[in-house]
């Protein structure tokens, strides 16, 4: 993945905007073993640690959720979908920060242990919670 992230497009607003990944920035990507989803944390001094996550013909969407916030739908105009990202297997989780991601066969669910929001995202359905 380029250094160029567009971390805005991560935040609970939806909004986009290119801009570099700063230096001290910490990313870290994942997918299903399927690769039919890809997922991508992300955490500098001005944006607390996110997760987001989207699906194979998501028509330009992904879900998000920080560690404070309720999770959201997001309109994108980059990806996270990445083949070469490490395969999270099923039954598996992976931490970053205070959030938690879990590979299942039916898809991936990630939360916030800080504020219990989260969602589960999948080909065939996305909930946030």
């Amino acid at each position: 993945m380029s250094r160029f992230f567009f971390a805005s497009a991560l935040l609970a607003t939806g909004a986009v905007a290119a801009v570099p990944a700063p230096a001290s920035a910490a990313i870290r990507s994942f997918r299903s073993p399927t690769g039919n989803l890809g997922c991508m944390f992300y955490s500098d001094p001005d944006v607390e640690p996110q997760v987001r996550c989207e699906w194979k013909g998501g028509n330009d969407r992904a879900v998000v959720v920080d560690e404070t916030r309720k999770a959201k739908r997001i309109k994108i105009t980059d990806t996270v979908l990445d083949s070469k990202a490490k395969v999270l297997k099923y039954g598996k989780r992976t931490k970053f920060g205070r959030l938690t991601c879990t590979s299942r066969t039916s898809g991936i669910t990630c939360k916030s242990a800080k504020s219990g929001h989260g969602f589960v995202v999948s080909v065939e359905k996305q909930q946030v919670f």
